[in-house]
């Protein structure tokens, strides 16, 4: 089992090898939102492949312990330990999955933070300026 997921890993990782990313797309919370519907999927949009492949893996072991510890509380129904790990690991995945869009949509909305920190010098900035009651 742990070669499986090793792999799948794997494989993940290697798409993000190579590639390189448009900066003229703009990423926005609400899409990132969507597509973090799939495990993963926020941060595929975003561009962090590693990320996404953390969080398919971390997942994927979640829901494959939980499913193993149910079908193992099914056939020692007297051993209340598989219940308690199957229920541990279903929340482990539910959190992940959270944490998956949460971050997805953190991290779109954060995207341009960079771009305008880096293009924005003090010399630019006119802090004595007088503002005008109509906001200009």
């Amino acid at each position: 089992m742990i070669h499986k997921i090793l792999l799948m890993f794997l494989i993940i990782i290697s798409f993000s090898i190579g590639q390189e990313l448009d900066s003229t797309i703009v990423k926005t919370p609400k899409k990132a939102a969507l597509w973090s519907i799939l495990p993963g999927g926020g941060q595929i949009y975003n561009g962090k492949y590693l990320k996404a492949g953390i969080i398919i893996t971390l997942e994927s072991l979640a829901i494959g312990q939980s499913v193993e510890n149910g079908k193992n509380y099914e056939i020692n129904n007297s051993n209340d330990t598989y219940l308690q790990n199957r229920n541990k690991f279903a929340w482990w995945a539910f959190f992940v999955h959270i944490y998956g869009m949460l971050d997805a949509v953190v991290d779109s909305h954060m995207k341009p933070f960079g771009k305008i920190m880096e293009n924005e010098s003090p010399e630019e900035i006119n802090l004595d300026r007088e503002v005008e009651p109509n906001g200009e």
